[in-house]
């Protein structure tokens, strides 16, 4: 309904037209008006009974203003003036819509050309700031894969690589909920960080690198991407670990005996609670679409883990953090 009323606006707004349309009601301007002449007042014409071709040379004539008198209505032909006056001025004002048309058409093709440079320097621009961005998610990609190695049984002998599209799945979910932030082995060694530290201590930095980014960027940004980064940068899931931490320095302090729970436990798909929350899977997607817009607009490789699964070559040892599904609080369910 909507279109079909634009459509009749456009039709009788004559303003609208293309340029093609003015010059084709100028020709029927011409045809129409020598037909005219020609079989209703081919004898009002002084000194002479005009043909058709004598009709369309003066409705030429006429239409265009050139009046070159050879051809002369008679004076006391009323109808016939009246008709010459309203060829006229319908000529000129098809004349007039044909200019403004022809400007519009350019002015809309000088219009087009300037938004096509303004989002081409856009996308540049962008492609350099995502340029910028691309090593912080690049490293933070690191330590994803070194979570993957140690809540993994998987042992190859060799770096696995790992596209994050096909790797950010349900099982990989289960399997990182599944981290024990009490584990003390780390690349750093054994002994020398807790886990849960040294994973807080890399949320950290990637969470402050963002926000660097952010303060530095964010006016050139659009604006999607930066309700995206700002989503990610103070994302729950970041901050996981920090509950571990929590629990340990409650036990030193006030020395209850706290057993080490997993605290992702709960989001483990087997894990039926109410209102789970699903902060690992919709960290992961949303860090999907980053990777997948700085795979699209910078150069270089795309975006992948590169896990080393070979045994006890380099910290941490595979599946060195992989802790039970305890059952804790009100949520009886577990997994094994």
């Amino acid at each position: 309904m909507n279109s079909t009323k634009n459509h009749k606006k456009n039709i009788l707004d004559v303003t609208s037209y293309p340029p093609l349309a003015y010059g084709v009601i100028y020709l029927a301007n011409i045809l129409m008006f020598s037909l005219i002449y020609a079989f209703i007042f081919a004898n009002d014409f002084k000194d002479i009974s005009i043909g058709y071709i004598q009709s369309l040379y003066f409705s030429v004539v006429t239409v265009t203003t050139l009046g070159f008198g050879d051809l002369t209505p008679r004076l006391d032909a009323a109808s016939l003036l009246l008709v010459v006056t309203a060829q006229v001025v319908l000529g000129i004002i098809t004349i007039g819509l044909f200019l403004n048309s022809i400007s519009h058409k350019l002015s809309e093709r000088k219009d087009i050309a300037q938004k096509e440079l303004e989002e081409e320097a856009e996308k540049s621009t962008l492609k350099k700031l995502l340029t910028i961005l691309r090593p912080a998610v690049v490293s933070y990609m690191e330590i994803l894969s070194e979570t993957y190695k140690v809540t993994t049984t998987r042992v190859t002998g060799d770096f696995v690589k790992l596209v994050p599209e096909n790797l950010f799945s349900q099982d990989y979910y289960d399997q990182i909920s599944r981290q024990d932030f009490f584990s003390n082995e780390t690349r750093y060694g054994e002994g020398v960080i807790l886990w849960g530290d040294f994973i807080d201590q890399e949320n950290s930095k990637f969470s402050s690198q963002i926000d660097d980014y952010l303060n530095k960027f964010a006016t050139s940004l659009p604006i999607d991407l930066v309700e995206l980064l700002v989503y990610l940068k103070g994302h729950q899931f970041l901050y996981h670990c920090r509950q571990a931490k929590n629990m340990i320095q409650l036990e030193m302090t006030q020395g209850f005996n706290i057993p080490h729970i997993n605290m992702l436990t709960i989001e483990h798909s087997s894990v039926e609670v109410p209102e789970k929350p699903h902060s690992i899977r919709d960290f992961h997607e949303k860090l999907l679409k980053l990777i997948t817009l700085l795979d699209a607009n910078t150069t270089g490789e795309r975006i992948i883990m590169t896990v080393d699964l070979r045994p006890g070559v380099t910290a941490p040892s595979i599946g060195s953090a992989i802790a039970d599904i305890v059952k804790f609080g009100p949520f009886e369910q577990q997994n094994n």
